[in-house]
């Protein structure tokens, strides 16, 4: 496990180093002008002495290589400057939004965990049955809907005619709800599909066979053997679910205003916020990283085959 830990860890560096590359490069490809932005923020005015200033100010007028490097030494303390439209940290900013964004996440973790294992181990058992078919027929919807038609409609039924859970906000748990379900919705079809279709190929695999030749219950068979190996593959992808999760926020959080990284980088793309985008870049890919790291060495807890085959590759 050691030698595939540290293969993994090697793996992140390259990608670390072309991010970092990518988010400083941002306040130079974007057509807008930085300082025009930065100047706006502050309400100053756009003479030649305010451009000079701000440019001395960002460290604009050194070379670009040396711009790297003190942005970089910078970011890897988490230090990405100030918000140009407040005086407040972008770091503080990306942080509380975080926050805000892993509450809903984990919500929706819950609900994707819950109706993904019910929805894809019942039409497994049950092949072509009621819950198989209910379990088709939600799976066409949540591919077909996009995500924020479906927190409209949610809206509407729940909140609007029911009057069942609040609209936006989030004062109580209750304000969690819709939009953890709309962002739930698409991947729980996609999950229970892939659990069913692991399980129903898996009951077709020797060791089913064997497992019923030494007399084992169905039932246990059921549930031990075919479900267990069939958790493998949604477990390699759940690092790559939960940074879609935190990085698809963006749509579900605005249609319920949810105060969180989708809020902010909506606004700050909108305001030419630069610092905030940057800071928002380089916490997106960490989530995906940490968390496909995470969910590579859960996977090669569960199955050892594939820290052998790592470590003798």
């Amino acid at each position: 496990m050691k030698g595939f830990l540290v293969k993994q860890a090697l793996l992140i560096i390259p990608v670390v180093l072309l991010v970092s590359i990518l988010a400083f490069s941002l306040v130079r490809v974007f057509p807008s002008d930085v300082v025009a932005s930065y100047l706006k923020g502050h309400q100053q005015a756009y003479t030649p002495e305010n451009v000079a200033m701000v440019k001395a100010k960002l460290g604009l007028d050194k070379p670009v290589t040396e711009q790297y490097f003190d942005w970089i030494s910078k970011a890897v303390r988490f230090d990405f400057g100030m918000s140009y439209y407040s005086n407040l940290k972008v770091s503080d900013i990306i942080y509380a939004g975080f926050l805000s964004t892993l509450r809903l996440t984990g919500a929706t973790l819950v609900w994707l965990v819950i109706f993904s294992y019910l929805l894809g181990f019942y039409s497994a058992k049950n092949p072509d049955g009621l819950v198989d078919n209910v379990s088709r027929a939600v799976a066409i919807i949540g591919n077909a809907v996009p995500v924020f038609v479906l927190g409209f409609v949610f809206i509407q039924i729940f909140a609007l005619w029911l009057k069942l859970l609040p609209v936006s906000g989030k004062l109580s748990l209750a304000h969690v709800v819709l939009p953890s379900i709309s962002l739930a919705f698409g991947n729980v079809c996609v999950y229970a599909r892939m659990l069913r279709n692991e399980m129903l190929d898996n009951a077709e695999k020797p060791f089913v066979f064997y497992a019923k030749a030494r007399g084992l219950k169905t039932s246990a068979i059921f549930k031990k053997h075919i479900l267990g190996n069939s958790l493998l593959p949604i477990a390699g992808t759940a690092g790559v679910c939960f940074g879609h999760l935190i990085a698809g926020t963006v749509i579900v959080e605005n249609v319920f205003a949810w105060p969180g990284l989708g809020s902010i980088i909506t606004t700050a793309i909108l305001s030419r916020n630069y610092p905030v985008i940057q800071g928002y870049t380089v916490c997106i890919v960490l989530v995906f990283i940490i968390a496909n790291l995470l969910s590579d060495i859960f996977a090669a807890t569960l199955d050892p085959r594939i820290r052998l085959g790592n470590s003798a590759g």
